[in-house]
């Protein structure tokens, strides 16, 4: 199935699954282990016990099984770094075996020859690969390691090889004195597809990292978000295609704010396990929000607990009076420390409407 008929296909699935509470769409953190050292990471540990309390490729199998059987038809996987899982092919080629549409999200080091040839004759839906830099220092200077030869040969093997590869960029403070060369350079691979994501997530406690040492201000966001826009020549459509994905199909002058519960499609179509056997909405959903053991528990259990937790959440009340409530919509992710609270932290309140204001600027020219 090419992708746009998979488009349609997963538009028309998605809409009937959001009104019967269906997870047509999984995440699986496969493991919080990664071969590079990004600054901006939220997930990455380095505690050496992990490895014996990752789950196995068997516990992430049934985990699937049963995620498929409750209708699942998409599933993502990432990590850390997914491809490092000892059972990555075996945990894959199940996926694939069930008919599951499947995103690998890598940061290209082990898309190397032989996961190519896996690739091109078991062919996922799309490769996501992160790209960090445009050239050595800029690499070492946000990963710790300088693989940009390595990553960026593989990159343009997978796409001579025909696959459907998309590039991701995440600028950090640490990717800032070189974010515009990264975007230039990523025009030069001929990708499906370059996204830049300039919604930096709070890292996991357990991880030592801060906001503080890797976030950007709004200055220095609403620059990359612009010159985003000019390079890639972005249009409303695909904007908009790009936010009912993630949300839904919302009328323009509909609040985004529903009177109980969260509007997005996590938790309600769409749902994600972390490292550990621990369900959320989403692969960034604080886990002191909402979460469930779908390990010992099961899935139908767990996705029941994660479903009526994100249709009982209480969104703050300042978001039901603001101004911009028909442009965006509450993110726990994005409001981290305060979720649990059910209140807003204003950076990024002002950050979501900076990035309103540049749409309709867009949208007029």
């Amino acid at each position: 199935m090419n992708t746009i008929n998979y488009g349609k296909f997963y538009n028309e699935a998605k809409k009937n699954a959001r009104e019967t509470d269906t997870p047509i769409s999984g995440g699986f953190e496969l493991t919080p282990l990664c071969n590079l050292d990004c600054k901006m990471c939220y997930v990455h540990l380095t505690d050496p016990t992990v490895k014996e309390r990752m789950l196995s490729g068997g516990e992430w199998i049934s985990l699937m099984e049963q995620a498929i059987a409750h209708g699942m038809l998409t599933a993502l996987l990432t990590g850390g770094e997914a491809m490092t899982h000892p059972d990555f092919k075996k945990i894959y080629m199940y996926l694939i075996e069930q008919g599951v549409f499947v995103v690998v999200k890598t940061n290209g080091i082990l898309l190397n020859r032989e996961a190519i040839i896996l690739f091109t004759e078991y062919p996922p839906y799309a490769i996501d690969v992160s790209l960090y830099g445009c050239d050595g220092e800029s690499y070492k200077a946000v990963t710790g390691h300088d693989v940009f030869d390595t990553v960026t040969t593989n990159i343009r093997a997978a796409i001579e090889a025909g696959l459907h590869l998309r590039l991701k960029i995440t600028p950090s403070a640490y990717m800032l004195p070189w974010v515009d060369k990264i975007m230039e350079y990523a025009k030069t691979f001929g990708a499906d597809d370059v996204s830049v994501n300039t919604l930096l997530t709070e890292a996991n406690p357990d991880t030592g990292r801060s906001m503080e040492d890797f976030g950007l201000s709004l200055e220095e966001n609403a620059h990359i978000h612009r010159q985003y826009y000019d390079m890639f020549l972005r249009t409303l459509k695909r904007q908009a295609e790009e936010e009912e994905e993630l949300m839904g199909e919302i009328p323009a002058d509909e609040p985004h704010i529903l009177p109980r519960g969260l509007y997005c499609n996590g938790g309600r179509t769409a749902f994600a396990v972390n490292w550990d056997g621990t369900m959320v909405p989403c692969p960034t959903f604080p886990r002191n929000v909402i979460c469930a053991d779908v390990k010992n528990n099961g899935f139908e259990k767990a996705w029941l607990e994660v479903n009526q937790g994100v249709k009982d959440y209480t969104v703050p009340d300042e978001c039901r009076v603001c101004a911009y409530n028909n442009k965006c919509h509450y993110c726990p992710p994005q409001h981290k420390r305060v979720a649990a609270k059910h209140l807003c932290v204003a950076e990024s309140c002002a950050w979501r409407k900076i990035q309103a204001d540049i749409a309709e600027e867009y949208r007029a020219k």
